[in-house]
């Protein structure tokens, strides 16, 4: 085959896979897209992606096993391949008189015995790992938490703005009403300046509104790692938090000393200190190490071996102090890390305390929302009813005060849920405050 003929079948392979290559590209960023109408379920199943914050807390997790596996090797067998180029000039009484010395060994060294040293690195390595593997299990709850936060504000931030948006109408209203009486003469200068000033303070309030939806939409979009992709409907989801018991007290402050990931990692943090420091401590004791070699020299002498084997002692006489400020260094951390597992025990029995009296606040706070979207209800139907019928000129705040309980009821129970959300990961249970995914949010 010509040599130009194969040169271009390898740019016509090479172009096919490029194009088919960004085809499939394309349609995994198309994919990946935030949809228009989002899900609960779809916003959580993208907690584990590749969010800034997701990749640091699995980076640390990666270091922490990479550190266990370089301790763990370090125990083991250490082989070295070393060599040596020189020229000599021999004395005129050996036998071998000439001017190369060069040599080629291959060493293989083992710690034998060092009091425990090793096998405590080895030890503080593990729990190291086991502490970053809890951390990520809290950080990945706390991260489904904070999802269900930003997706209620969006929710929230729409209630507000339609409730804002009703009562700049009216206040717009009752100006353009007051000017008609002005004309008319019905009513003085001063009323008129306060129907004005009136509707601008809820028109201020309209735009505030209107500029949070954008900011809270722009803040879930960063939380799911989809910057500048603000959804544009969001679908209230069905919460399944309403109808459970809240435990005793008595009993959520004992699991959760038991069962918080955090102080299980503050835990394993603790034991990795007490390792360091027994560790840093044998360094003062004797240690046996294990030594086999194989050489090959290029001149003949007594004292070159062409395989040796040896056990070698070493016992620390003097150095400086290192060791005894390394010990010093690594009781401090092992201090710091009781006080830090001490502390954080007490502070979780606090929030269990301050989230339980929570739910109680907030459960009276769902019904009292409940009651008032209840009677807006009837009371906008009234209205309704009386506009309809030409016996009031116009709703009032009716549509106002409806939309204010809209947004006082999603708030009561988005609340609610929240805390059982923070409660359950406090708990280390599993976070989910909605009912079963319908087929949409597993799209």
């Amino acid at each position: 085959m010509p040599a130009r003929t194969h040169s271009h079948i390898i740019s016509f392979t090479f172009l096919f896979w490029l194009l088919a290559a960004s085809g499939s590209m394309a349609e995994e960023n198309t994919a990946a897209k935030l949809p228009d109408t989002l899900t609960l379920g779809y916003a959580l199943s993208l907690s584990d992606n590749n969010h800034p914050d997701n990749v640091i807390a699995s980076s640390r997790l990666l270091a922490a096993k990479a550190r266990q596996k370089s301790i763990e090797g370090a125990s083991g067998f250490q082989t070295t391949l070393s060599g040596r180029l020189r020229w000599v000039e021999p004395e005129n009484n050996i036998i071998d008189d000439g001017n190369d010395d060069n040599m080629i060994a291959l060493t293989a060294r083992k710690r034998l015995f060092d009091f425990g040293q090793s096998e405590d690195s080895v030890s503080a390595a593990k729990a190291g790992v086991d502490a970053q593997e809890l951390k990520v299990i809290n950080y990945r709850a706390q991260r489904r938490i904070d999802i269900m936060q930003a997706f209620f504000n969006v929710i929230l931030a729409d209630l507000a703005y339609a409730r804002d948006n009703e009562l700049m109408a009216i206040k717009y209203v009752r100006f353009d009403r007051a000017q008609d009486r002005h004309r008319l003469g019905q009513i003085a200068a001063v009323e008129l300046l306060n129907a004005e000033n009136e509707y601008h303070v809820t028109r201020t309030v309209r735009y505030a509104s209107d500029v949070r939806r954008r900011a809270t939409r722009a803040t879930l979009a960063n939380i799911l790692n989809h910057p500048g992709e603000l959804p544009t409907n969001l679908v209230r989801p069905e919460l399944d938090v309403f109808d459970r018991e809240i435990p005793e007290i008595e009993d959520l402050q004992t699991q959760v000393l038991e069962t918080n990931p955090a102080i299980q990692a503050l835990r394993f943090d603790l034991l990795a200190s007490q390792k360091k420091v027994a560790s840093a401590r044998a360094r003062k004791k004797p240690t046996v190490d294990l030594e086999l070699q194989a050489a090959d020299h290029s001149r003949y002498s007594r004292n070159n071996y062409r395989y040796q084997a040896g056990l070698l002692f070493e016992v620390p006489l003097g150095t400086s102090g290192a060791i005894d400020a390394d010990i010093a260094e690594q009781r401090a951390l092992m201090t710091a890390a009781s006080a830090a597992l001490i502390k954080a025990e007490m502070n979780a029995r606090q929030r269990v305390l301050e989230l339980w009296q929570e739910l109680y606040v907030l459960n009276a706070r769902r019904d009292e929302a409940k009651v008032f979207s209840e009677y807006r209800d009837t009371a906008l139907d009234r209205d309704r009813g009386l506009y309809e019928l030409d016996v009031s000129a116009d709703l009032g705040d009716s549509l106002a005060l409806y939309s204010q309980a809209n947004y006082q009821r999603a708030k009561a129970d988005y609340d609610f849920a929240i805390a059982w959300a923070e409660l359950d990961a406090i708990l280390g249970k599993p976070v989910n405050v909605q009912k079963q995914q319908t087929s949409t949010d597993k799209k």
